[in-house]
């Protein structure tokens, strides 16, 4: 069996038949098997896929277990010499698995890659990353970027002068389609699992690099990512779950106790990014009330609805459980 491909689905039950839909149309010219891991859906998910799809393995989480121990859920039944990890909002191009299977065969020290990912409207979609660092991570999440500190760490973070028509070797290649060698994954071991969701493609590709592998993008290969279908369904706790993820990388590779000095600041200084927000938010609806501008008075409503939620429910838990 040469390709192993994972999907991991929480109630998205259209997106994922879409999905197969597309890799029956765009299968491989190598041996292949897909293996679908669902974690609790409640909208017929599994129902669907056996009654259209009976070649594919479908295992059935008791619980919703998050995404990396889903993904090894899938990993420890998989045949394949290499393994793609694959979301279920997905939509293969032709040749696209092909090109990855055959860039890997060609490229012995590659120890995983990743294809050129669009949008649903065909343009472009960002899916490579140098490695978080702190000042990205201030930037990013909290006060800082008001004030505009740190703006040149998180550009280079988010890689933005990136050239996506060319082939090139990165730190991260998005975790939305990610192939990599099994024998890696039986070497360095799966996902971690501490990683309920986000950041578990940085921290495997994390352990990759310093094995000693090369991690490239290959833009020949092109696969259409819609993107957040089942974060959207918690946007406001996704949030806290991906503060958490981040954190955890840092405290796996950057040092507890660095990040532990870093963490006094940064949840400080995301509580008060949520103030800030807040006091803006309701200054702009009421200028935007007074303009009868309702477009801006909405958008305005929902930035101080998620501050002030955020703050509400989360601020505990961000302070002293993450």
């Amino acid at each position: 069996m040469r390709l192993s491909i994972i999907i991991v689905s929480w109630n998205v039950r259209d997106e994922l038949l879409d999905c197969l839909h597309s890799i029956e149309q765009n299968r491989p010219s190598h041996s292949y098997e897909v293996i679908l891991v669902d974690n609790a859906s409640t909208d017929g998910t599994i129902d669907a896929v056996q009654r259209d799809f009976r070649d594919v393995r479908s295992l059935v989480n008791a619980e919703n277990r998050g995404f990396a121990a889903a993904n090894n859920v899938g990993v420890e039944q998989a045949r394949g010499h290499y393994i793609l990890f694959l979301n279920p909002d997905t939509i293969l191009h032709r040749n696209s698995l092909d090109v990855l299977i055959e860039f890997m065969d060609a490229h012995e020290d590659v120890g995983a890659c990743g294809p050129k990912l669009l949008y649903g409207n065909g343009t472009i979609q960002p899916s490579v990353r140098h490695f978080p660092d702190f000042r990205s991570a201030l930037y990013q999440n909290t006060v800082f970027r008001n004030l505009r500190l740190f703006h040149r760490q998180y550009r280079r973070y988010r890689m933005f002068d990136f050239d996506f028509e060319t082939q090139t070797d990165v730190d991260i290649v998005m975790g939305a389609a990610l192939m990599t060698r099994r024998s890696i994954i039986d070497e360095l071991g799966a996902m971690d699992e501490r990683f309920f969701m986000y950041y578990e493609e940085a921290d495997l590709c994390y352990r990759i690099i310093k094995a000693g592998w090369r991690i490239v993008f290959v833009p020949q290969a092109v696969i259409t990512h819609l993107g957040g279908s089942s974060a959207d369904q918690l946007p406001i706790r996704t949030r806290i779950m991906r503060l958490k993820s981040l954190l955890t990388f840092f405290r796996k590779h950057r040092g507890r106790f660095n990040t532990w000095m870093f963490s006094c600041v940064f949840k400080s200084a995301i509580l008060l990014k949520h103030i800030c927000n807040i006091a803006s938010g309701v200054f702009m609806c009421i200028l935007a009330t007074m303009t009868f501008n309702k477009r801006r008075r909405r958008k305005c409503a929902v930035k101080v609805r998620d501050s002030a939620q955020l703050l509400g429910q989360y601020s505990w838990q961000l302070l002293f459980r993450i």
